[in-house]
């Protein structure tokens, strides 16, 4: 790939050379790319032309746009997802490497990344998560210590409305479980923790656990009486407690069928813990992006995911479960043969708001260990103040086309980019630009007049 960013103002002004400057991502430290201005600044423009530039050169490209405001990139296709168009992706299909996938590491991905979106979620909740994720893939017939098991089919919302219509369920084990199927398993059980449902075991436990609280307060009013009478009343009432108790857990070692009542309980915990988590999944599931219907983009190898319609939650999980996906795939593909050919180019629109701190977020994976893979991260956002060092300092190119004065002082330390190259910046017509190329010294910004 080799796109035309514009002409050296400085060969121009001080010398009267047209001088091209070029974004070669094969000659650079790494194909990853930081375009930053604020509004009005030409953002997306130019961020179209790089893709275009990436679609004609016959790369890979994946946009995640959060506008809606990059469409129209010629040779790729867009789709939109919210709840009306129903599409999405199936996130408990598994990465069938025994070494790098399986069941635990896709439950404690997915863990992951609904705490990081959603900080509220409590340390019993993601315990109860957790073990629905884990119990809805035995269900299948797939199992965290048995690899052999890991590999089923994609399955669709038609498929699986097929199957289940026609009580097919043993079919449905060739096929990786959906959020459905999680929540459906959820609502079982959140039944039998409310209701008892058909199991008298549980409901028995219930009233076991009642009545011993009952005992525990009369033991303790007890041994506080003061008087003849009140020990008299009080001594009658914990023997009537005591009565209720035994009988209660003789009916509950009776009505136990599979021995398994007590340890759902526990894993479980309570009827409330349980229906939050659910009440979770389906704000998660609202806007259709963990549905079992991906989009319409066909064989093409350009596509712009239009996210627009989801909230900042919803963002998150959906552009990291993808991300994920993407570097899986070439990470099994293995290395590049030059080791610095690009493959992919993955284009994250407001990408401040997807980094994070962790070191094994995927991003910063990426961000570390994508090039020999040949995954290029270009990353647009108004500002690079938002960024990790991390990251800006291991980027192969950066665009700055024109910052608030604001965050002129924050730029220039975490860039190293001097206010005289700022200053000469001019929406639309002038950009700085630093290129880092393989084996060279750390390159100064320079100003480019764009084309």
């Amino acid at each position: 790939m080799k796109h035309y960013l514009g002409l050296s103002e400085y060969h121009l002004r001080q010398k009267q050379q047209e001088y091209p400057v070029h974004y070669e991502p094969e000659r650079l430290i790494n194909a990853h790319l930081l375009v930053c201005g604020m509004s009005g600044t030409g953002k997306s423009f130019q961020s179209k032309r790089l893709l275009g530039s990436a679609v004609q050169a016959g790369l890979e490209v994946d946009v995640f746009d959060v506008h809606d405001e990059l469409d129209g990139i010629p040779g790729a296709n867009a789709c939109r997802y919210s709840q009306a168009t129903g599409y999405g992706y199936n996130p408990l299909e598994l990465d069938t490497d025994p070494h790098t996938g399986g069941v635990n590491r896709q439950t404690e991905y997915l863990l992951g990344l609904v705490r990081e979106a959603s900080p509220q979620l409590g340390i019993k909740q993601e315990m109860v998560l957790r073990n629905l994720l884990l119990d809805t893939y035995a269900m299948a017939g797939i199992y965290p210590d048995n690899p052999q098991t890991w590999q089923r089919h994609s399955i669709t919302e038609a498929q699986r409305r097929q199957f289940t219509d026609a009580r097919n369920y043993q079919a449905l084990k060739q096929y990786y479980p959906t959020l459905d199927d999680l929540k459906s398993y959820g609502r079982r059980k959140l039944t039998t923790l409310t209701i008892g449902g058909d199991n008298k075991c549980i409901s028995a436990l219930e009233q076991l656990s009642r009545h011993y609280k009952r005992l525990s307060a009369l033991q303790g009013k007890y041994a506080k009486a003061s008087s003849d009478d009140e020990l008299e009343k009080l001594g009658k009432q914990l023997n009537t407690s005591k009565d209720n108790c035994t009988s209660s857990y003789a009916a509950f070692i009776e009505a136990m069928q599979t021995g398994r009542e007590l340890e759902d309980m526990l894993k479980y915990d309570s009827a409330d813990t349980l229906a939050s988590v659910l009440q979770r999944l389906e704000l998660l599931n609202s806007a259709g992006i963990f549905r079992a219907n991906p989009p319409p983009f066909g064989d093409t190898h350009a596509r712009v995911h239009q996210l627009r319609s989801l909230t900042d939650e919803q963002q998150i999980l959906f552009v990291k479960l993808r991300l994920r996906a993407i570097f899986e795939r070439h990470k099994q593909a293995g290395p590049t043969r030059s080791g610095t050919e690009v493959r992919h180019i993955i284009f994250l629109d407001e990408a401040h708001k997807f980094f994070s701190k962790d070191g094994s977020d995927i991003i910063n994976v990426i961000a570390r260990e994508a090039r020999k893979f040949g995954i290029g991260l270009w990353c647009a956002s108004q500002s690079p103040n938002d960024f990790p060092e991390s990251f800006l300092t291991n980027v192969g190119a950066t665009l700055i086309l024109g910052l608030h004065p604001t965050h002129w002082q924050t730029a220039t330390t975490k860039l190293r980019l001097g206010k005289d190259t700022l200053k000469y910046i001019r929406a639309k017509e002038v950009v700085a630009v630093q290129l880092r190329m393989a084996g060279r010294a750390e390159p100064p910004f320079g100003n480019v007049i764009v084309g």
